[in-house]
């Protein structure tokens, strides 16, 4: 019985000190939430924050109407699907390199950062400038090579794709150091008893090396995706969704509604269509972590 008291008491305890951080927490993430899931159902005011009237589902019957809408929410899955898949396929690739021992490995892994670790607004400048269609360093090369330089951020073929050649660039890095810590822990037995059994490359790659790092590739690949569908920066300062809507992503969109076009309603619906898209995705990384918290406490 004292020792239930005991326990009583100290959970109280615990629970008055996390107390404060709860109402921190609700104040900057569950009030807005909740007031921007609200603000979709009701006419609002440019310059006033209360919700004056019920419009009866207008702004969400307008966004399925909305073509461009549609069209921005193709460009965000080409993005996400793009972007995520080729920040895998680089990151691992680079991490196998820099699993393996080699003079200046310690100086490799270093450099490797270098995207990841500089601001992001600095690095999307940077490449925004590569890009230029008269001073830009890739057309500079492309015509002294003799060939015609693009626009690469001026047409509508080369715009969204310009943007995902800078967030793979920007992103990468952090995915090789994810993967390149779970190459490290996989057990080098493995591979020694492979090479015994004259395994070849391939099947040690496929047999050991991606069930090794399974768990870690499911949960990187969700965190990429969640971060990727919601990355506003790098559209926004080097083509801001254009030219007409070619390289318009949901984020960028959303913000464009409100702040520019001054219909925060509407953009109160198009962001959670957002959440409701990105929600499941969000759903599988709690489960995953949970599962793996579970499993460490059984071990």
């Amino acid at each position: 019985m004292q020792k239930k008291q005991h326990r009583l008491k100290n959970n109280a305890y615990a629970y008055l000190l996390i107390t404060p951080g709860l109402l921190m927490i609700g104040i900057i993430l569950v009030f807005p939430l909740v007031r921007g899931i609200l603000s979709g159902f009701f006419k609002q005011e440019i310059n006033s924050l209360s919700l004056v009237e019920w419009n009866n589902f207008r702004n969400y019957k307008l966004l399925m109407d909305d073509p461009s809408f549609w069209m921005t929410l193709g460009n965000t899955g080409i993005w996400v699907l793009v972007v995520v898949s080729l920040q895998y396929l680089l990151g691992l690739g680079t991490a196998l390199l820099l699993n393996k021992k080699y003079f200046g490995r310690s100086v490799a892994r270093s450099l490797v950062l270098i995207p990841w670790v500089i601001p992001t607004i600095a690095g999307t400048l940077t490449w925004q400038w590569i890009f230029d269609y008269q001073y830009g360093l890739l057309n500079y090369l492309l015509r002294a090579l003799g060939l015609q330089g693009i626009n690469w951020l001026g047409s509508t073929q080369f715009s969204l794709v310009s943007c995902m050649i800078t967030a793979i660039w920007k992103a990468s890095p952090f995915v090789t150091m994810i993967l390149l810590a779970a190459l490290q822990s996989i057990d080098v037995q493995l591979y020694e008893a492979a090479d015994i059994d004259g395994a070849t490359v391939f099947q040690k790659f496929w047999s050991i090396t991606l069930p090794g790092i399974k768990t870690v590739t499911i949960t990187c690949l969700i965190m990429r995706t969640i971060w990727t569908f919601n990355q506003f920066d790098i559209v926004s300062i080097m083509t801001n969704g254009g030219p007409a809507n070619s390289s318009m992503i949901l984020p960028v969109y959303t913000y464009l509604t409100a702040f520019s076009f001054n219909q925060l309603n509407y953009a109160a619906a198009i962001a959670c269509t957002g959440i409701l898209l990105i929600l499941p995705i969000a759903i599988a990384y709690i489960i995953l972590n949970t599962r793996e918290a579970r499993g460490v406490k059984r071990v």
